[in-house]
Protein backbone atom coordinates (compact mmCIF):
# COMPACT_ATOMS: atom_id res chain seq x y z
CA UNK A 1 0.00 0.00 0.00
CA UNK A 2 1.36 3.39 -1.03
CA UNK A 3 1.92 5.66 1.95
CA UNK A 4 3.46 8.58 0.03
CA UNK A 5 1.09 11.19 -1.38
CA UNK A 6 3.62 12.04 -4.11
CA UNK A 7 3.78 8.39 -5.17
CA UNK A 8 -0.01 8.18 -5.09
CA UNK A 9 -0.26 11.18 -7.42
CA UNK A 10 2.35 9.65 -9.74
CA UNK A 11 0.63 6.24 -9.64
CA UNK A 12 -2.82 7.72 -10.29
CA UNK A 13 -1.40 9.83 -13.14
CA UNK A 14 0.25 6.72 -14.56
CA UNK A 15 -2.97 4.67 -14.37
CA UNK A 16 -5.21 7.37 -15.83
CA UNK A 17 -2.72 8.24 -18.54
CA UNK A 18 -2.21 4.56 -19.33
CA UNK A 19 -5.94 4.02 -19.74
CA UNK A 20 -6.21 7.13 -21.89
CA UNK A 21 -3.27 6.08 -24.06
CA UNK A 22 -4.70 2.58 -24.38
CA UNK A 23 -8.08 3.96 -25.41
CA UNK A 24 -6.41 6.41 -27.77
CA UNK A 25 -4.33 3.59 -29.30
CA UNK A 26 -7.37 1.44 -29.98
CA UNK A 27 -9.25 4.44 -31.36
CA UNK A 28 -6.32 5.57 -33.51
CA UNK A 29 -5.71 2.10 -34.98
CA UNK A 30 -9.44 1.66 -35.59
CA UNK A 31 -9.74 5.10 -37.17
CA UNK A 32 -6.67 4.48 -39.32
CA UNK A 33 -8.14 1.22 -40.60
CA UNK A 34 -11.54 2.79 -41.18
CA UNK A 35 -10.15 5.78 -43.08
CA UNK A 36 -7.88 3.54 -45.16
CA UNK A 37 -10.75 1.18 -46.01
CA UNK A 38 -12.93 4.14 -47.00
CA UNK A 39 -10.14 5.44 -49.23
CA UNK A 40 -9.72 2.00 -50.83
CA UNK A 41 -13.48 1.71 -51.30
CA UNK A 42 -13.57 5.05 -53.11
CA UNK A 43 -10.73 3.92 -55.35
CA UNK A 44 -12.49 0.64 -56.11
CA UNK A 45 -15.75 2.44 -56.90
CA UNK A 46 -13.90 4.76 -59.29
CA UNK A 47 -12.33 1.78 -61.08
CA UNK A 48 -15.46 -0.35 -61.29
CA UNK A 49 -17.96 2.41 -62.08
CA UNK A 50 -16.12 3.54 -65.22
CA UNK A 51 -16.25 -0.02 -66.53
CA UNK A 52 -19.90 -0.89 -65.90
CA UNK A 53 -21.51 2.49 -66.40
CA UNK A 54 -21.37 2.07 -70.21
CA UNK A 55 -21.68 -0.83 -72.55
CA UNK A 56 -18.34 -2.48 -73.27
CA UNK A 57 -17.42 -4.80 -76.16
CA UNK A 58 -16.75 -8.42 -75.23
CA UNK A 59 -13.05 -8.22 -76.05
CA UNK A 60 -12.70 -5.20 -73.71
CA UNK A 61 -12.29 -7.43 -70.67
CA UNK A 62 -9.35 -9.29 -72.13
CA UNK A 63 -7.52 -5.99 -72.43
CA UNK A 64 -8.37 -5.07 -68.87
CA UNK A 65 -5.13 -6.44 -67.33
CA UNK A 66 -3.07 -4.43 -69.80
CA UNK A 67 -5.03 -1.33 -68.81
CA UNK A 68 -4.25 -2.00 -65.12
CA UNK A 69 -0.56 -2.43 -65.85
CA UNK A 70 -0.51 0.82 -67.82
CA UNK A 71 -2.23 2.67 -64.96
CA UNK A 72 -0.44 1.16 -61.93
CA UNK A 73 2.70 -0.49 -63.30
CA UNK A 74 3.66 -4.15 -63.32
CA UNK A 75 4.30 -4.59 -59.57
CA UNK A 76 1.42 -2.49 -58.32
CA UNK A 77 -1.09 -4.05 -60.71
CA UNK A 78 -0.35 -7.45 -59.15
CA UNK A 79 -2.10 -6.20 -56.00
CA UNK A 80 -5.44 -6.23 -57.89
CA UNK A 81 -7.56 -9.16 -59.00
CA UNK A 82 -10.37 -8.74 -61.53
CA UNK A 83 -13.24 -11.00 -62.58
CA UNK A 84 -15.94 -10.18 -65.14
CA UNK A 85 -18.95 -12.52 -65.38
CA UNK A 86 -22.07 -12.52 -67.54
CA UNK A 87 -25.35 -12.87 -65.70
CA UNK A 88 -25.79 -16.29 -67.31
CA UNK A 89 -22.65 -17.43 -65.43
CA UNK A 90 -20.14 -17.23 -68.24
CA UNK A 91 -16.80 -15.84 -67.09
CA UNK A 92 -15.59 -13.23 -69.51
CA UNK A 93 -12.30 -12.52 -67.82
CA UNK A 94 -10.29 -13.59 -64.78
CA UNK A 95 -6.96 -12.20 -63.62
CA UNK A 96 -4.15 -14.51 -64.70
CA UNK A 97 -2.34 -14.36 -61.35
CA UNK A 98 -5.30 -15.37 -59.20
CA UNK A 99 -4.21 -15.97 -55.56
CA UNK A 100 -3.90 -19.69 -54.91
CA UNK A 101 -5.51 -19.53 -51.48
CA UNK A 102 -8.55 -17.51 -52.59
CA UNK A 103 -11.41 -19.40 -54.22
CA UNK A 104 -12.59 -17.97 -57.55
CA UNK A 105 -16.14 -18.67 -56.39
CA UNK A 106 -15.73 -15.90 -53.78
CA UNK A 107 -16.35 -13.41 -56.61
CA UNK A 108 -18.64 -11.94 -57.68
CA UNK A 109 -20.12 -10.87 -54.36
CA UNK A 110 -23.86 -11.49 -53.89
CA UNK A 111 -25.51 -8.58 -55.68
CA UNK A 112 -28.85 -9.94 -56.91
CA UNK A 113 -30.76 -8.31 -54.06
CA UNK A 114 -29.36 -4.86 -54.86
CA UNK A 115 -31.68 -2.83 -57.11
CA UNK A 116 -30.55 -1.21 -60.35
CA UNK A 117 -30.09 2.54 -60.49
CA UNK A 118 -31.29 4.78 -63.33
CA UNK A 119 -29.25 5.14 -66.52
CA UNK A 120 -26.81 7.99 -66.68
CA UNK A 121 -27.41 10.26 -69.65
CA UNK A 122 -24.40 11.29 -71.70
CA UNK A 123 -23.42 14.91 -71.29
CA UNK A 124 -24.10 17.23 -74.29
CA UNK A 125 -20.37 17.79 -74.79
CA UNK A 126 -19.67 14.05 -74.81
CA UNK A 127 -22.55 13.40 -77.16
CA UNK A 128 -21.36 16.20 -79.49
CA UNK A 129 -17.82 14.71 -79.50
CA UNK A 130 -19.16 11.37 -80.65
CA UNK A 131 -21.40 13.02 -83.27
CA UNK A 132 -18.51 15.08 -84.68
CA UNK A 133 -16.53 11.88 -85.18
CA UNK A 134 -19.58 10.13 -86.55
CA UNK A 135 -19.11 7.40 -83.93
CA UNK A 136 -22.18 6.12 -82.10
CA UNK A 137 -21.95 6.91 -78.36
CA UNK A 138 -21.72 3.86 -76.07
CA UNK A 139 -25.05 2.90 -74.60
CA UNK A 140 -25.46 4.07 -71.02
CA UNK A 141 -26.16 1.10 -68.72
CA UNK A 142 -28.32 0.70 -65.65
CA UNK A 143 -25.95 -0.01 -62.71
CA UNK A 144 -26.46 -2.24 -59.69
CA UNK A 145 -24.23 -1.92 -56.63
CA UNK A 146 -21.67 -1.40 -55.28
CA UNK A 147 -21.37 -4.29 -52.80
CA UNK A 148 -18.25 -4.50 -50.58
CA UNK A 149 -16.69 -7.33 -48.61
CA UNK A 150 -13.34 -8.25 -47.08
CA UNK A 151 -12.12 -11.67 -48.21
CA UNK A 152 -9.47 -13.82 -46.54
CA UNK A 153 -7.20 -16.04 -48.58
CA UNK A 154 -3.64 -16.84 -49.59
CA UNK A 155 -2.44 -15.61 -46.22
CA UNK A 156 -3.76 -12.14 -46.95
CA UNK A 157 -6.98 -10.21 -46.80
CA UNK A 158 -8.59 -8.56 -49.80
CA UNK A 159 -11.03 -5.69 -50.05
CA UNK A 160 -13.50 -6.56 -52.84
CA UNK A 161 -16.21 -4.70 -54.73
CA UNK A 162 -18.82 -6.01 -57.09
CA UNK A 163 -20.82 -3.77 -59.45
CA UNK A 164 -23.12 -4.97 -62.23
CA UNK A 165 -24.94 -3.57 -65.21
CA UNK A 166 -27.58 -5.14 -67.39
CA UNK A 167 -25.09 -7.56 -68.95
CA UNK A 168 -22.06 -8.18 -66.78
CA UNK A 169 -20.95 -8.28 -63.14
CA UNK A 170 -17.52 -6.82 -62.49
CA UNK A 171 -15.54 -7.67 -59.32
CA UNK A 172 -12.28 -5.99 -58.34
CA UNK A 173 -10.30 -6.80 -55.20
CA UNK A 174 -7.20 -5.14 -53.80
CA UNK A 175 -4.64 -6.75 -51.51
CA UNK A 176 -4.69 -5.19 -48.00
CA UNK A 177 -1.13 -6.30 -47.12
CA UNK A 178 0.16 -2.75 -47.56
CA UNK A 179 -2.52 -1.43 -45.22
CA UNK A 180 -1.66 -4.06 -42.64
CA UNK A 181 2.03 -3.11 -42.84
CA UNK A 182 1.20 0.56 -42.24
CA UNK A 183 -1.15 -0.31 -39.39
CA UNK A 184 1.44 -2.61 -37.82
CA UNK A 185 4.10 0.09 -38.11
CA UNK A 186 1.81 2.62 -36.42
CA UNK A 187 0.90 0.11 -33.70
CA UNK A 188 4.56 -0.72 -33.00
CA UNK A 189 5.42 2.96 -32.83
CA UNK A 190 2.58 3.46 -30.37
CA UNK A 191 3.70 0.52 -28.22
CA UNK A 192 7.26 1.85 -28.10
CA UNK A 193 6.27 5.45 -27.46
CA UNK A 194 3.55 4.69 -24.90
CA UNK A 195 5.88 3.43 -22.11
CA UNK A 196 8.15 6.43 -22.61
CA UNK A 197 5.15 8.72 -22.51
CA UNK A 198 3.84 7.02 -19.38
CA UNK A 199 7.24 7.37 -17.71
CA UNK A 200 7.27 11.08 -18.50
CA UNK A 201 3.69 11.44 -17.24
CA UNK A 202 4.50 9.57 -14.02
CA UNK A 203 7.54 11.80 -13.49
CA UNK A 204 5.37 14.82 -14.18
CA UNK A 205 2.78 13.55 -11.69
CA UNK A 206 5.46 13.11 -9.04
CA UNK A 207 6.75 16.64 -9.68
CA UNK A 208 3.22 18.04 -9.54
CA UNK A 209 2.66 16.23 -6.23
CA UNK A 210 5.99 17.58 -4.96
CA UNK A 211 5.06 21.15 -5.91
CA UNK A 212 1.56 20.75 -4.48
CA UNK A 213 2.98 19.52 -1.16
CA UNK A 214 5.57 22.26 -0.73
CA UNK A 215 3.21 24.35 1.46
CA UNK A 216 2.50 21.22 3.52
CA UNK A 217 6.25 20.68 3.94
CA UNK A 218 6.60 24.25 5.19
CA UNK A 219 3.79 23.65 7.66
CA UNK A 220 5.51 20.44 8.86
CA UNK A 221 8.88 22.18 9.25
CA UNK A 222 7.25 24.93 11.29
CA UNK A 223 5.54 22.33 13.49
CA UNK A 224 8.89 20.56 14.00
CA UNK A 225 10.38 23.81 15.30
CA UNK A 226 7.67 24.13 17.93
CA UNK A 227 8.97 23.48 21.44
CA UNK A 228 7.97 24.60 24.89
CA UNK A 229 10.64 27.26 24.60
CA UNK A 230 9.64 28.31 21.06
CA UNK A 231 5.90 28.56 20.78
CA UNK A 232 6.05 31.81 18.83
CA UNK A 233 6.86 30.12 15.49
CA UNK A 234 4.30 30.86 12.78
CA UNK A 235 3.72 29.72 9.22
CA UNK A 236 4.50 32.55 6.82
CA UNK A 237 3.27 31.86 3.29
CA UNK A 238 1.56 34.84 1.72
CA UNK A 239 1.68 33.25 -1.74
CA UNK A 240 -0.05 30.03 -0.71
CA UNK A 241 -3.03 28.81 -2.71
CA UNK A 242 -6.34 29.88 -1.25
CA UNK A 243 -7.24 26.23 -0.50
CA UNK A 244 -4.17 26.02 1.78
CA UNK A 245 -4.36 29.58 3.06
CA UNK A 246 -7.34 28.73 5.25
CA UNK A 247 -5.44 25.75 6.71
CA UNK A 248 -2.43 27.99 7.41
CA UNK A 249 -4.66 30.59 9.08
CA UNK A 250 -6.32 27.92 11.25
CA UNK A 251 -2.94 26.45 12.31
CA UNK A 252 -1.48 29.90 13.06
CA UNK A 253 -4.56 30.72 15.13
CA UNK A 254 -4.21 27.43 17.01
CA UNK A 255 -0.51 28.15 17.66
CA UNK A 256 -1.40 31.63 18.90
CA UNK A 257 -3.94 30.22 21.37
CA UNK A 258 -1.52 27.47 22.41
CA UNK A 259 1.27 30.01 22.99
CA UNK A 260 -1.01 32.20 25.08
CA UNK A 261 -2.38 29.29 27.12
CA UNK A 262 1.06 27.82 27.73
CA UNK A 263 2.53 31.08 28.90
CA UNK A 264 -0.47 31.65 31.15
CA UNK A 265 -0.03 28.18 32.65
CA UNK A 266 3.71 28.71 33.06
CA UNK A 267 3.20 32.08 34.75
CA UNK A 268 0.51 30.61 36.98
CA UNK A 269 2.79 27.75 38.05
CA UNK A 270 5.69 30.09 38.78
CA UNK A 271 3.49 32.68 40.52
CA UNK A 272 1.75 30.03 42.62
CA UNK A 273 5.09 28.60 43.69
CA UNK A 274 6.36 32.07 44.64
CA UNK A 275 3.17 32.98 46.48
CA UNK A 276 3.14 29.74 48.47
CA UNK A 277 6.76 30.00 49.57
CA UNK A 278 6.07 32.75 52.12
CA UNK A 279 3.07 31.16 53.92
CA UNK A 280 4.87 27.82 53.97
CA UNK A 281 7.97 29.44 55.47
CA UNK A 282 5.78 31.10 58.11
CA UNK A 283 3.97 27.84 58.80
CA UNK A 284 7.29 26.00 59.09
CA UNK A 285 8.64 28.56 61.55
CA UNK A 286 5.51 28.37 63.69
CA UNK A 287 5.61 24.56 63.73
CA UNK A 288 9.27 24.58 64.68
CA UNK A 289 8.55 26.93 67.63
CA UNK A 290 5.58 24.80 68.70
CA UNK A 291 7.73 21.69 68.41
CA UNK A 292 10.37 23.24 70.65
CA UNK A 293 7.78 24.28 73.27
CA UNK A 294 6.05 20.91 73.40
CA UNK A 295 7.02 18.42 76.06
CA UNK A 296 9.45 15.75 75.02
CA UNK A 297 7.85 12.51 73.81
CA UNK A 298 4.41 14.07 74.11
CA UNK A 299 1.55 13.57 71.66
CA UNK A 300 1.70 17.24 70.67
CA UNK A 301 5.39 16.97 69.84
CA UNK A 302 4.78 13.95 67.55
CA UNK A 303 1.91 15.74 65.80
CA UNK A 304 4.02 18.89 65.29
CA UNK A 305 6.86 16.77 63.91
CA UNK A 306 4.53 15.05 61.40
CA UNK A 307 3.08 18.38 60.31
CA UNK A 308 6.57 19.82 59.93
CA UNK A 309 7.51 16.87 57.69
CA UNK A 310 4.48 17.54 55.47
CA UNK A 311 5.33 21.24 55.22
CA UNK A 312 8.89 20.32 54.27
CA UNK A 313 7.49 17.96 51.63
CA UNK A 314 5.33 20.77 50.24
CA UNK A 315 8.35 23.04 50.04
CA UNK A 316 10.30 20.44 48.04
CA UNK A 317 7.35 20.04 45.64
CA UNK A 318 7.13 23.82 45.21
CA UNK A 319 10.85 24.04 44.48
CA UNK A 320 10.52 21.37 41.82
CA UNK A 321 7.46 23.04 40.29
CA UNK A 322 9.30 26.35 40.18
CA UNK A 323 12.26 24.75 38.41
CA UNK A 324 9.94 22.98 35.95
CA UNK A 325 8.04 26.17 35.14
CA UNK A 326 11.34 27.97 34.51
CA UNK A 327 12.56 25.11 32.32
CA UNK A 328 9.28 25.20 30.34
CA UNK A 329 9.64 28.92 29.80
CA UNK A 330 13.30 28.58 28.80
CA UNK A 331 14.33 30.73 31.75
CA UNK A 332 16.20 28.15 33.77
CA UNK A 333 19.29 29.89 35.18
CA UNK A 334 22.41 27.89 34.29
CA UNK A 335 25.79 28.67 35.73
CA UNK A 336 27.88 26.71 33.24
CA UNK A 337 31.31 25.67 34.52
CA UNK A 338 33.76 22.89 33.79
CA UNK A 339 33.07 20.05 36.20
CA UNK A 340 34.39 16.58 36.84
CA UNK A 341 31.42 14.26 36.33
CA UNK A 342 33.33 11.29 37.74
CA UNK A 343 33.90 13.20 41.00
CA UNK A 344 30.19 14.08 41.24
CA UNK A 345 29.31 10.40 40.77
CA UNK A 346 31.63 9.39 43.61
CA UNK A 347 30.03 12.07 45.81
CA UNK A 348 26.60 10.63 45.01
CA UNK A 349 27.83 7.17 46.05
CA UNK A 350 28.90 8.63 49.41
CA UNK A 351 25.39 10.05 49.87
CA UNK A 352 23.90 6.58 49.28
CA UNK A 353 26.11 5.11 52.00
CA UNK A 354 24.74 7.73 54.41
CA UNK A 355 21.08 7.58 53.35
CA UNK A 356 20.88 3.80 52.85
CA UNK A 357 23.67 2.03 54.76
CA UNK A 358 22.06 -1.34 54.02
CA UNK A 359 22.85 -1.05 50.27
CA UNK A 360 26.07 -2.19 48.66
CA UNK A 361 27.38 0.61 46.44
CA UNK A 362 29.78 0.08 43.54
CA UNK A 363 31.31 2.94 41.57
CA UNK A 364 33.03 2.39 38.22
CA UNK A 365 34.42 5.74 37.09
CA UNK A 366 37.67 7.13 35.68
CA UNK A 367 39.71 9.61 37.65
CA UNK A 368 38.40 12.45 35.55
CA UNK A 369 35.66 12.90 32.95
CA UNK A 370 34.98 16.53 32.24
CA UNK A 371 31.61 18.02 31.28
CA UNK A 372 30.23 21.52 31.25
CA UNK A 373 27.18 22.54 33.20
CA UNK A 374 25.71 23.79 36.42
CA UNK A 375 27.18 21.65 39.20
CA UNK A 376 24.25 22.34 41.56
CA UNK A 377 21.64 21.27 38.96
CA UNK A 378 23.59 18.21 37.85
CA UNK A 379 23.94 17.20 41.48
CA UNK A 380 20.18 17.53 41.75
CA UNK A 381 19.77 15.21 38.74
CA UNK A 382 22.01 12.60 40.39
CA UNK A 383 20.15 13.02 43.68
CA UNK A 384 16.83 12.33 41.97
CA UNK A 385 18.19 9.20 40.29
CA UNK A 386 19.74 7.98 43.53
CA UNK A 387 16.58 8.75 45.44
CA UNK A 388 14.66 6.46 43.08
CA UNK A 389 17.14 3.62 43.50
CA UNK A 390 16.80 3.85 47.28
CA UNK A 391 12.99 4.14 47.27
CA UNK A 392 12.28 1.32 44.83
CA UNK A 393 15.32 -0.93 45.21
CA UNK A 394 15.46 -4.02 47.36
CA UNK A 395 16.45 -3.70 50.98
CA UNK A 396 19.99 -4.95 51.56
CA UNK A 397 20.38 -4.83 47.79
CA UNK A 398 23.02 -3.24 45.58
CA UNK A 399 23.41 -0.03 43.58
CA UNK A 400 25.96 0.46 40.79
CA UNK A 401 27.10 3.81 39.39
CA UNK A 402 29.15 3.76 36.20
CA UNK A 403 30.71 6.72 34.36
CA UNK A 404 31.83 6.24 30.74
CA UNK A 405 32.41 8.18 27.54
CA UNK A 406 30.47 7.27 24.37
CA UNK A 407 30.62 9.15 21.06
CA UNK A 408 31.51 12.48 22.57
CA UNK A 409 29.04 12.22 25.46
CA UNK A 410 29.63 11.63 29.15
CA UNK A 411 27.32 8.84 30.36
CA UNK A 412 26.36 8.16 33.96
CA UNK A 413 24.37 4.96 34.51
CA UNK A 414 22.66 4.23 37.80
CA UNK A 415 21.45 0.64 38.25
CA UNK A 416 19.87 -1.24 41.13
CA UNK A 417 18.24 -4.54 41.82
CA UNK A 418 14.57 -4.67 42.64
CA UNK A 419 11.16 -5.08 41.10
CA UNK A 420 11.18 -4.05 37.44
CA UNK A 421 9.02 -1.21 36.20
CA UNK A 422 5.95 -2.67 34.44
CA UNK A 423 6.20 -2.41 30.67
CA UNK A 424 2.99 -0.38 30.41
CA UNK A 425 4.48 2.19 32.83
CA UNK A 426 7.91 2.54 31.24
CA UNK A 427 6.80 5.19 28.73
CA UNK A 428 4.99 7.19 31.43
CA UNK A 429 7.55 7.39 34.24
CA UNK A 430 8.86 10.75 32.98
CA UNK A 431 5.39 12.31 33.06
CA UNK A 432 4.75 14.83 35.79
CA UNK A 433 2.96 13.55 38.89
CA UNK A 434 2.87 10.05 37.42
CA UNK A 435 3.34 7.29 39.94
CA UNK A 436 3.27 3.73 38.71
CA UNK A 437 2.23 2.03 41.95
CA UNK A 438 -0.83 3.75 43.53
CA UNK A 439 -0.63 1.51 46.58
CA UNK A 440 2.72 3.13 47.45
CA UNK A 441 1.78 6.72 46.62
CA UNK A 442 1.89 7.78 50.26
CA UNK A 443 4.16 5.14 51.75
CA UNK A 444 6.92 6.10 49.30
CA UNK A 445 8.07 9.66 49.57
CA UNK A 446 7.82 11.91 46.50
CA UNK A 447 5.23 13.52 44.29
CA UNK A 448 6.08 11.97 40.92
CA UNK A 449 8.14 14.99 39.85
CA UNK A 450 11.68 13.70 40.36
CA UNK A 451 12.30 11.98 37.01
CA UNK A 452 10.40 14.65 35.07
CA UNK A 453 12.49 17.40 36.67
CA UNK A 454 15.72 15.45 36.20
CA UNK A 455 15.04 15.01 32.48
CA UNK A 456 14.20 18.71 32.01
CA UNK A 457 17.42 19.70 33.78
CA UNK A 458 19.42 17.27 31.64
CA UNK A 459 17.84 18.62 28.44
CA UNK A 460 18.56 22.17 29.55
CA UNK A 461 22.25 21.11 29.53
CA UNK A 462 21.92 19.62 26.04
CA UNK A 463 21.68 16.05 27.34
CA UNK A 464 18.95 13.60 28.28
CA UNK A 465 17.88 10.85 30.67
CA UNK A 466 16.60 7.50 29.42
CA UNK A 467 15.46 4.24 30.93
CA UNK A 468 18.01 1.83 29.51
CA UNK A 469 16.69 -1.37 31.02
CA UNK A 470 14.03 -2.57 33.43
CA UNK A 471 13.35 -6.27 33.42
CA UNK A 472 13.80 -9.21 35.71
CA UNK A 473 15.53 -7.89 38.80
CA UNK A 474 17.42 -5.00 37.23
CA UNK A 475 16.52 -1.35 36.55
CA UNK A 476 19.02 1.01 34.92
CA UNK A 477 18.78 4.73 34.09
CA UNK A 478 21.34 6.61 31.96
CA UNK A 479 22.22 10.30 32.12
CA UNK A 480 23.94 11.65 28.98
CA UNK A 481 25.70 15.03 28.97
CA UNK A 482 27.91 16.65 26.32
CA UNK A 483 31.64 16.01 26.86
CA UNK A 484 33.97 18.88 27.60
CA UNK A 485 37.65 19.20 28.32
CA UNK A 486 40.03 16.28 28.68
CA UNK A 487 39.42 12.80 30.02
Amino acid sequence: MLRSFRLKIAFMTLCLSGLMLLAFGFFAVSALNRVAIERIDRELIALADTQVRREQPRDHWHRFDASFRSMYGMDESKQFIVKATLHQGEVLHTTADWPAGLSQNALPLPIDAVPFTSREKASPARQEAFNSNRIPAPREMTVRGPVFATLIGAGNSWRAITMANEEVSLSIAINLAGLHVETSRFRNTLFIGAPLGLLLLATGGWLIGHLALRPIDRIAKTAEQMTAQQLDARIHDKNADKELQRLIDVINGMLERLDMSFHQATRFSADAAHELKTPLAILQAQLERSLQRADDESLEQREYAEQLDEVQRLKIILQKLLLLSRADAGQLPLSADDLNLAELARGAATDIEILAPDRTVTVDAPTELMARGDAHLINQILENLISNTIKFGEENGWITIKVTEQKGSAIVTVANNGTAIPEQDQEKIFERFYRGDPSRSRQTEGAGLGLSLARELARAHGGDITLEQSNGNLTCFALALPRHGRS
